[in-house]
């Protein structure tokens, strides 16, 4: 069975747009058992979506209840073989004529998640989702000293990355 790796903006997004609580609850349900069979959390991601300890908003009630089940979540530093993969993901930003050293920088805060997120899929051959769209001005003529896109990192490294639409798709939800 695949194995996916959720990047945080791929439940925010939903969650104060297009599929809201209150008005798709179908889709959490769907959400909540396709997570159950093949969805996973850097432990990195988690933080991105837990971060308060008073006011939590309804998104962070629902991952701390529906997503933090023992095994669910991946604790990436400890592998030697993410760590490898880390590194890979560093040094090609840091190498590559379409970023900036700021776009680096970014990414080389050890608590950014998608550096994590990449590394992980790597290593284990996740697939990772995201909402976050690749940049089409990439070019080494003008490099960016934006952060780097997911969908741009885990091409150049062959890492596959879809949307949540595509992960839908390939699950067969049915809304």
């Amino acid at each position: 069975m695949k194995k996916y790796l959720i990047d945080s903006n791929s439940l925010i997004s939903p969650y104060r747009t297009f599929y809201q609580f209150d008005l798709v609850p179908s889709f959490w349900k769907w959400f909540k058992q396709t997570y159950d069979q093949s969805i996973y959390l850097v432990d990195k991601v988690r933080d991105e979506l837990c971060h308060s300890k008073k006011d939590k908003d309804n998104l962070q009630i629902w991952v701390e209840d529906n997503c933090l089940s023992k095994g669910k979540v991946l604790f990436p530093n400890s592998d030697s073989a993410v760590l490898h993969e880390y590194a890979t993901v560093l040094n090609h930003i840091n190498s590559s004529q379409f970023y900036r050293q700021k776009s680096y920088d970014e990414w080389a805060a050890f608590e950014k998640a998608d550096p994590w997120l990449i590394a992980v899929a790597k290593a284990h051959n996740y697939t990772i989702v995201t909402m976050e769209e690749r940049d089409l001005n990439l070019n080494a003529k003008n490099p960016t000293s934006k952060e780097p896109r997911i969908p741009d990192v885990c091409a150049a490294l062959g890492v596959e990355c879809i949307n949540l639409y595509d992960l839908m798709r390939e699950v067969q939800c049915v809304i």
